[in-house]
């Protein structure tokens, strides 16, 4: 049987996926020692700014690219299911991995990335779920909304511990907990809307089904 190779689009996405890893590991070496629950001065002290300044540049030029695949992908109609599966997926990735990272050098709560976790992994159940009933549940605002919040937290906090590193009296830690809270509270809204709608498409899908 002959495979279709994946299109451009996907293959940005499959970039995305790829260079996360990365981005995690740039992360790490720019924080040096620091560990969860180190004072931020001491985090500052030892910071390599040039090693975070790329780690801040690849998380932007990431989350371009994530708005080019998928304006490509509509322009030339190329959405393929794959692209459709691997887009939510690298965007999960690379913003977990960040937080992960934002949260051992205490700048994100743990409760944060708990909320952000069984978000995903309740959507995911839900809209498998669905499928087997025949419902697809496309993209919804909050969804989008929930990925825009998290891309901001990433790379906004990666880019002001830059920032601090050189305008220390910038309010750094005042920055991050009001960020972790939108975020919280539009995944958390995220979460209920999925649910609500998928439960509502899956029923009227049964009751289509027994007329």
């Amino acid at each position: 049987m002959r495979h279709r190779r994946p299109n451009l689009p996907t293959l940005i996405t499959i970039g995305r996926l790829v260079f996360s890893p990365l981005v995690i590991v740039l992360f790490y070496l720019s924080v040096r020692e620091s560990g969860y629950g180190a004072p931020i001065d001491a985090m500052l002290g030892q910071l390599n700014p040039v090693m975070l300044a790329w780690t801040f540049g690849l998380l932007v030029l990431q989350e371009i690219s994530d708005a080019v695949d998928g304006e490509i992908a509509r322009r030339s109609k190329a959405v393929t299911d794959l692209g459709k599966l691997l887009d939510p997926l690298a965007d999960t990735m690379s913003h977990i991995g960040v937080l992960l990272g934002l949260m051992w050098v205490g700048l994100v709560p743990l409760w944060l990335l708990v909320v952000v976790y069984y978000r995903e992994a309740v959507v995911a159940t839900l809209r498998t779920l669905a499928a087997k009933n025949g419902v697809v549940v496309a993209a919804r605002i909050s969804g989008k909304a929930k990925a825009l919040s998290q891309a901001v937290l990433a790379s906004g906090l990666v880019g002001a511990i830059l920032l601090t590193y050189y305008v220390p009296s910038f309010p750094l830690e005042t920055v991050a907990e009001v960020l972790s809270w939108i975020v919280g509270v539009i995944t958390v809204i995220s979460l209920v809307d999925y649910a609500q709608a998928i439960r509502k498409l899956t029923r009227k899908a049964q009751i289509s089904g027994l007329e």
